[in-house]
C-alpha cells in the first residue's frame, strides 16, 4: 500500500511539473516575438521589438528553439556595438558562448552558425573557430539566398578564404549571386569594397569568370 501510495505523489508530482512547463512555455511563446531575420547588416538590424523576456531563460535549457532566439538576438546586439570596449567584450563572450551552446544541441540552424562565424572573426580574424563556424553555414543552408550577403562579406573579410574549402564554397556563392539572384549583385559590391586585399582579388577573379561587365563598378 505504501509503495502504491508513493507512486501515485511521484506521477501527481511528475504531471504538476509537466503541466507547469507547459503553461511557461506556452506564455513564453505568446509574449516572444518572432526571431529575428539574419539581416544583410547586422549592425542595421531592428531588434526592439525582438527582445525575449529575461524569464524565459528559465526554461531555454528545455526549448533550445527559445534558447537560439535568445542568442541570435544578443549576438546581433554586439554586433551593432562598437570593438575595444570590455563591457563589449564581455557581452561577446556571453553570446558566442550562448551560440556554442545552442549549435551543439541544434547544429542545423544556419542562422547561429553565421552569428558565430561573425562573432569568432571578430574576436580574431585569423581563427580557426571562425573559418569552420562559416564553413557550416555553408553545409547547412547552401542555397539560402538571404544568407549569402553576409557569409560572402565575412569569407572576403577575413583569411577564410586561406582555405580551399571556403575558397570553392564562396565561389559557388558568387556564382549564385551573379546567374540566379541577379538583385545581389548590390550585395556583392559592398562586399568588394568591404573586403581584405586578398579578398578583393579572389572576388574579381570570381566575376571575371562569370559577368565581367561588373568589374567595371566594383570600385565606383
Amino acid at each position: 500500500m505504501h509503495s502504491t501510495t508513493l507512486v501515485r505523489v511521484l506521477l501527481l508530482g511528475l504531471a504538476a511539473a509537466v503541466g507547469c512547463f507547459g503553461i511557461v512555455s506556452a506564455a513564453a511563446e505568446l509574449i516572444t516575438s518572432k526571431r529575428p531575420d539574419f539581416p544583410e547588416d547586422p549592425t542595421k538590424a531592428s531588434l526592439s521589438s525582438n527582445a525575449p523576456p529575461e524569464w524565459v531563460g528559465l526554461i531555454s535549457p528545455l526549448r533550445s528553439d527559445l534558447e537560439g532566439h535568445q542568442a541570435l538576438f544578443l549576438a546581433l546586439q554586439v554586433m551593432q556595438l562598437p570593438r575595444g570596449d570590455d563591457r563589449v567584450r564581455a557581452q561577446s563572450e556571453l553570446a558566442r558562448s550562448r551560440l556554442k551552446h545552442v549549435v551543439s544541441i541544434s547544429p542545423y540552424d544556419a542562422e547561429l552558425w553565421l552569428a558565430l562565424a561573425v562573432l569568432e572573426a571578430r574576436q580574431d580574424p585569423d581563427s580557426p573557430a571562425a573559418i569552420e563556424s562559416l564553413k557550416m553555414v555553408y553545409l547547412t543552408a547552401p542555397s539560402e539566398g538571404r544568407l549569402m550577403p553576409l557569409r560572402l562579406a565575412s569569407a572576403t573579410r577575413f583569411d577564410a578564404l586561406a582555405s580551399p574549402d571556403v575558397r570553392e564554397l564562396v565561389q559557388g556563392d558568387v556564382r549564385l549571386m551573379l546567374t540566379r539572384e541577379p538583385k545581389q549583385t548590390r550585395a556583392l559590391v559592398f562586399a568588394y569594397r568591404q573586403a581584405s586585399a586578398r579578398g578583393k582579388e579572389f572576388l574579381k577573379d570570381a566575376i571575371r569568370a562569370i559577368d565581367p561587365a561588373l568589374l567595371n563598378v566594383l570600385g565606383g
